[in-house]
C-alpha cells in the first residue's frame, strides 16, 4: 500500500467548506479516546472503526484498546506503518501495513460510523513538527517535544463528512 497524496487534503478538496483546526498531538489523543470510548460504551451497534497510526510503535500503545473494541465490532480496520512485527492480518480485526515512507506515515485518522452516530478526526502533521520528530532518537523520544507535535486537521460528528472520509481510506491503493 502507498500513497502519494494526503487524505486530509483530498477531503478538503471534495469538501471545500471544511475549514481545518490546529492540534496538538495531547489533544488528538484525547479525541480519539473519547471517540473509542463511544465505542465501548455503545450496547447494540457495530460501527465501522478505521484508525490509521503513523507508525507501529504508536499503534502498540494503543492495541488493548483495539482488541477491547474488536469484542463491540467486527468492522475494525488498523493501518500502520511497521516497526518490527506490525503485518497485514486478520486475527482480531484488520490489520494493514503501509511503507514507512507512505504519505500516512504523516496523518493522524478515525473514522467512526454507527448506526446512530458518526465522527471522524483527519489530521496531517505540520511540517515544522515532523522535523522536529525526525530529529528525536528512535528509542528514547523526548515526550515533552512529542506532546507538542502538531497537527492540523478536522474533527467532527458530521456523518457526510465521516461517510466521505472512509470512503476515501477504503480507496487507498
Amino acid at each position: 500500500m502507498s500513497i502519494s497524496t494526503s487524505v486530509l487534503s483530498d477531503l478538503l478538496k471534495s469538501l471545500p467548506y471544511l475549514r481545518p483546526q490546529l492540534y496538538f498531538k495531547a489533544s488528538l489523543t484525547a479525541l480519539s479516546h473519547a471517540m473509542e470510548d463511544q465505542v465501548l460504551a455503545a450496547t447494540l451497534a457495530q460501527p465501522l472503526v478505521i484508525a490509521s497510526f503513523q507508525r507501529e510503535r504508536f499503534y502498540r500503545q494503543e492495541a488493548h484498546r483495539y482488541l477491547r473494541l474488536a469484542l463491540r465490532s467486527n468492522q475494525i480496520y488498523v493501518l500502520a506503518a511497521p516497526e518490527t512485527n506490525f503485518a497485514n492480518s486478520s486475527e482480531h480485526y484488520e490489520k494493514v501495513a503501509f511503507e514507512p515512507t507512505d504519505g500516512l506515515s504523516h496523518e493522524w485518522h478515525l473514522v467512526v460510523i454507527a448506526d446512530n452516530y458518526a465522527t471522524c478526526l483527519v489530521c496531517r502533521e505540520s511540517l515544522g513538527s515532523i522535523a522536529k520528530n525526525k530529529q528525536l532518537p528512535e528509542l528514547s523520544p523526548n515526550l515533552d517535544i512529542d506532546a507538542a507535535r502538531r497537527f492540523e486537521g478536522v474533527w467532527t460528528s458530521e456523518r457526510g463528512v465521516s461517510l466521505k472520509a472512509a470512503v476515501l481510506l477504503d480507496e487507498l491503493p
